[in-house]
């Protein structure tokens, strides 16, 4: 058996791609942006290629949620194709359910992002290829702590400067999924998934205000709210078909904190030392 990642240098691909050679399966890596796309039969693959900072790389998040993806799926050659999508294309949604339709702005800036994806989702369908899947994926928990997004920034700055400074209301929330669980699934659904789309999520929304103060008791940081924080909250994400298709059970990432904090501070000492 051969999988094949696609943005296996970001957080969710290099992790999925560690993973799967520890079960001894065979993985290739290729880099579409730098070399040739491979000839050879790919295997599974599961394409992970985004970019976290959109706002700042607007075009890029297009050419690798659109463009890129267009190439590989006219290019390859393969047994299933999985691409990853993201549940905020549930923004504006009235419904999280992976039938529902979805709602997008094209003069508001922020839904970008989302249509890229959409797009992303659409070139998948039209697509001559077959078993092609995708999963609208939630915000990932886990060791990514070389990303600037709102979890890991935080924890960050409750380790190194004893305090959180939130840009929201401690009433924000919105669904977070823990990092373990999201590898396991992405295989199972790669290799075994009936459907179309898949939501991959916790299913619970977890607020600002659950978030820091678990961070404060660990950490013991402080905390501060800015002046007219705004409260920014994503609608919970319906994750019954995976449940019912995969007997699906969601960690609590608040119980996987202290382990994250660990790690963090024991990559800060590595660094110190170095």
């Amino acid at each position: 058996m051969r999988f094949t990642i696609f943005g296996s240098k970001g957080y969710i691909g290099s992790a999925l791609t560690n993973y799967l050679k520890l079960q001894n399966i065979e993985c290739l890596t290729p880099d579409i942006r730098n070399d040739e796309i491979p000839k050879e039969n790919l295997g599974h693959v599961i394409y992970a290629i985004g970019v976290p900072d959109f706002k700042q790389n607007p075009m890029k998040a297009i050419d690798a949620h659109v463009f890129l993806l267009n190439k590989v799926l006219n290019e390859t050659n393969f047994e299933s194709f999985l691409y990853i999508s993201s549940t905020r294309v549930y923004y504006n949604a009235s419904s999280t359910n992976e039938n529902s339709s979805l709602v997008v702005n094209p003069s508001d800036f922020d839904n970008l992002y989302n249509i890229s994806k959409i797009m992303g989702e659409s070139i998948c369908n039209i697509s001559k290829q077959r078993n092609i899947k995708i999963v609208r994926l939630s915000n990932v928990v886990g060791n990514n702590f070389d990303s600037n997004i709102f979890l890991p920034s935080i924890i960050q700055d409750a380790i190194k400067f004893k305090k959180i400074i939130l840009q929201t209301r401690l009433d924000s929330e919105k669904d977070f999924i823990y990092i373990d669980d999201v590898l396991d699934i992405l295989q199972k659904i790669s290799l075994q998934g009936k459907n179309l789309i898949y939501n991959i999520a916790s299913g619970q929304n977890i607020s600002n205000d659950e978030i820091v103060r678990k961070l404060q008791e660990i950490t013991g940081c402080k905390i501060e709210v800015i002046v007219n924080a705004k409260k920014h909250s994503f609608p919970p994400i319906n994750i019954e078909q995976i449940q019912k298709e995969f007997n699906f059970k969601p960690t609590n990432v608040l119980d996987k904190f202290e382990k994250i904090v660990i790690e963090y501070k024991n990559k800060l000492i590595i660094q110190n030392s170095e």
